[in-house]
């Protein structure tokens, strides 16, 4: 064997030991997505970020208009405090409005012992007698037949 030969051959053995390192460290990083499902993971979170980015512009736009209806309520309440102050308008002439249900008069039920109390205190008997005739405290009874002359 010239020395041409086991140079050719040392060579060769050194090339084949190269080649089969090389699959061995890339038989190690197998486990390691394909380029392609990272591309689509990233495009994945390109569209979240869009739909979040979506979502703070509305609700910016929502913050917005409740800061302007706060700003018109804030205003109105001013004005009809200054005037107040002013004596332009009396408290009792301005009417709120809260809900449809505010200003409806709702009828007053009478207590159900206002005929037993009125009957027995036409009779003479005094507040503590009916009251304790009837189980009831002194001062109930006391405004029942207060709020029954008027």
């Amino acid at each position: 064997m010239d020395t041409f030969n086991l140079i050719f051959i040392i060579v060769m053995f050194i090339g084949f030991a190269i080649i089969i390192l090389s699959i061995i460290k890339l038989n190690k990083y197998d486990n390691a997505k394909p380029i392609s499902q990272v591309d689509n993971s990233i495009k994945e979170i390109s569209q979240a970020i869009d739909k979040a980015d979506l979502a703070m512009d509305d609700l910016n736009l929502l913050s917005e208009e409740i800061f302007k209806r706060f700003d018109e309520k804030q205003q109105q309440l001013l004005f009809l405090y200054n005037a107040v102050e002013k004596n332009q308008i009396s408290p009792n002439s301005i009417d709120i409005k809260i809900n449809p249900e505010y200003n409806k008069k709702k009828p007053i039920k009478a207590h159900p012992m206002v005929d037993k109390i009125t009957l027995m205190a036409n009779q003479g008997m005094s507040i503590p007698d009916i009251a304790s005739s009837l189980n009831m405290g002194q001062g109930e009874v006391k405004l029942i037949l207060e709020l029954g002359k008027d």
